[in-house]
């Protein structure tokens, strides 16, 4: 994968980070916008609002999405969306 961020490995929630960082690539490059908090929890399965916030917070910490608590929409910071992992 290059210089592109990953989720960080062996911690709690690397699974669901991954999942979530696949789904927000996929949506962009699809639909070519941006996904909301709700286009996540639809594409992951992840019903729990304080568990998808969570695991954005982590992403975002990461350098891996930019996301705001005010902000409906997460996007991911590198503008490579051509690979789909």
């Amino acid at each position: 994968m290059g210089s592109e961020p990953e989720p960080r490995p062996n911690s709690k929630g690397e699974a669901k980070r991954q999942l979530i960082y696949r789904a927000i690539k996929h949506h962009y490059i699809v639909k070519k916008v941006d996904p909301t908090i709700q286009d996540i929890q639809e594409m992951t399965g992840i019903r729990s609002f304080n568990t998808l916030t969570k695991q954005l917070k982590h992403l975002k910490e990461d350098g891996i999405i930019e996301w705001s608590h005010h902000s409906p929409t997460v996007k991911l910071l590198n503008s490579d969306y051509d690979l789909v992992d």
